[in-house]
C-alpha cells in the first residue's frame, strides 16, 4: 500500500505542475498579442518621425559628420526569467559578435543589458556588463525602463564621448524568432530610408532647425529603445510558449506512465490480497 500511495502522490504533484504549465501557456499567448499590438503602434509612429526627418533634411541640409573613434554602447535585450528556451543564449551570442566587431573598428565598447539572464550569459562569455536594467513585466513598466536607459545614454554621450549606440534583441515575426542588430546612432548608419511626403505640397516647418533636430533625435532614440523592448518581450513570450508546449507534452506522457504504474501496482496489490485470502481459506478448510 505504501508503494501505491507514493505513486498516487507523484500523479497528484505532476498534475499540479501540468496546471501551472497550462496557465503559463495561456499567459504567454495573451502577452504575445498584447506586445505585438503595441510594437505595431510604435512602428506607425516611427513612420511619422521618418517623415519629420525628411522635412528636416529638406530645410536644414545634412547631419554633422560623426568623428571616428570614441566609445560605443551596445544594449542587449534579454529576460529576467527563465523557461524560454535559447532566447537569452541567442541574443548573447549576437551581442558578443557585435562587441567584437565594434572593438575591431577602434571603438571602446561598453555593454549594457536588459535582463539578469542575458547578463549572466554575456559574463560567462567574457563580456563585462557595465549597466543592467530590469525587464518590464507589463506595458506600464516599459516607459520607466526606457527613461532610465535614455538618461544613462545622455550621461555617456556628454561625459564619455559616446558616438555609437546599437541595440541587439530577439524579434518576433510570423517567420519565427531571430536576432537583429539595430545601429541607432549615428543617424543614418542603417541606411535609413526617409519617407517621401505624399501629395504635391511639400511640408514646411516654422520652428528653428535646432529645435526640430533635438525633438526628432529624442523621438528617434525613444522609438528605437521602446520598440526593441516590445519586440523582445513578444519574442520572449513566444519562446516561453514553445518551451511550455514541449513541457506540457512531456508532463502528459509522464502522467500516462505514472498512471500505468499505478494501475499495475494496484492490480498487484489486489492479486496479492486475493492470494492471501485463498491461502487463508485453504489453511482453515484444507484439513477437513
Amino acid at each position: 500500500m505504501q508503494q501505491l500511495e507514493a505513486v498516487r502522490r507523484k500523479i497528484s504533484t505532476t498534475s499540479d505542475l501540468l496546471s501551472v504549465v497550462k496557465t503559463m501557456k495561456a499567459m504567454a499567448a495573451v502577452n504575445i498579442r498584447h506586445f505585438e499590438d503595441a510594437a505595431e503602434s510604435v512602428g506607425e509612429y516611427a513612420d511619422v518621425v521618418e517623415q519629420g526627418w525628411a522635412v528636416f533634411f529638406r530645410n536644414a541640409g545634412i547631419l554633422p559628420r560623426v568623428p571616428h573613434g570614441g566609445s560605443a554602447v551596445v544594449l542587449c535585450m534579454g529576460s529576467d526569467q527563465g523557461m524560454c528556451g535559447q532566447f537569452n543564449e541567442m541574443a548573447g551570442a549576437r551581442t558578443v559578435r557585435t562587441v567584437e566587431k565594434l572593438g575591431s573598428e577602434g571603438l571602446k565598447v561598453s555593454c549594457w543589458t536588459c535582463g539578469e539572464r542575458v547578463k549572466g550569459v554575456l559574463e560567462d562569455s567574457g563580456i563585462a556588463v557595465d549597466r543592467n536594467f530590469r525587464v518590464p513585466g507589463s506595458m506600464r513598466g516599459v516607459n520607466s525602463v526606457v527613461e532610465e536607459i535614455e538618461l544613462d545614454l545622455e550621461d555617456w554621450k556628454d561625459n564619455r564621448g559616446m558616438s555609437r549606440f546599437s541595440v541587439v534583441g530577439n524579434l518576433h515575426s510570423g517567420e519565427g524568432e531571430r536576432v537583429a542588430v539595430n545601429h541607432v546612432l549615428p543617424l543614418g548608419r542603417n541606411g535609413g530610408r526617409l519617407a517621401k511626403p505624399e501629395g504635391r505640397c511639400l511640408p514646411m516647418v516654422n520652428v528653428p532647425v535646432e529645435d526640430l533636430f533635438s525633438t526628432l533625435f529624442h523621438e528617434h532614440l525613444y522609438i528605437a529603445v521602446y520598440g526593441a523592448i516590445l519586440q523582445s518581450l513578444a519574442a520572449e513570450n513566444s519562446s516561453r510558449l514553445a518551451a511550455m508546449q514541449v513541457a506540457e507534452k512531456n508532463i502528459i506522457e509522464h502522467i500516462d506512465v505514472l498512471e500505468s504504474e499505478f494501475r499495475t501496482t494496484r492490480q498487484g496489490n489486489i492479486t496479492g490480497e486475493l492470494l492471501d485470502i485463498v491461502s487463508g481459506v485453504e489453511a482453515v478448510f484444507g484439513g477437513e
